[in-house]
């Protein structure tokens, strides 16, 4: 048996709209996509991963996904101790970020106007506690 189970996962919004605003050309863009995560614990050893990705008024289209994974906790399993919402935050999101990225590739290709919008491999984990860091900054200034 593992640490932390994957049970699955379901989308539960995705949407895709035209930005009729958008004047920039089509190579070369740029973007600042927000990445979310939440954690929702049902009970002592089984949570909910709420991972979502939004992109507004940056390019040809606005897209928002949000998928929901279910993890369950193995305690006994956790021999180093390592926590089960400190795995929650870096290995769920890990294990749900592909389907984020394939369910936005997919979303974008269906428009048949403009290129499909390709989330590259990253650290989400790392890039998640960089934007809780820039969030708690800014709350303490």
């Amino acid at each position: 048996m593992t640490v932390l189970n994957f049970e699955g996962y379901r989308v539960t919004n995705m949407s895709y709209t035209q930005n009729d605003n958008f004047k920039k050309p089509q190579e070369n863009l740029s973007f600042n996509p927000k990445f979310g995560v939440r954690l929702v614990t049902d009970d002592v050893n089984k949570a909910k991963v709420i991972l979502t990705f939004a992109s507004e008024n940056e390019l040809p289209f606005n897209v928002k996904v949000t998928l929901e994974g279910n993890f369950k906790y193995n305690a006994s399993e956790d021999e180093i101790n390592f926590g089960f919402e400190k795995l929650l935050r870096k290995n769920a999101t890990a294990i749900l970020f592909p389907y984020l990225r394939a369910i936005v590739s997919q979303l974008t290709t269906m428009g048949n106007e403009y290129q499909p919008l390709l989330i590259p491999a990253m650290n989400i984990g790392a890039l998640l506690e960089k934007n809780e860091e820039n969030n708690e900054n800014s709350e303490t200034k």
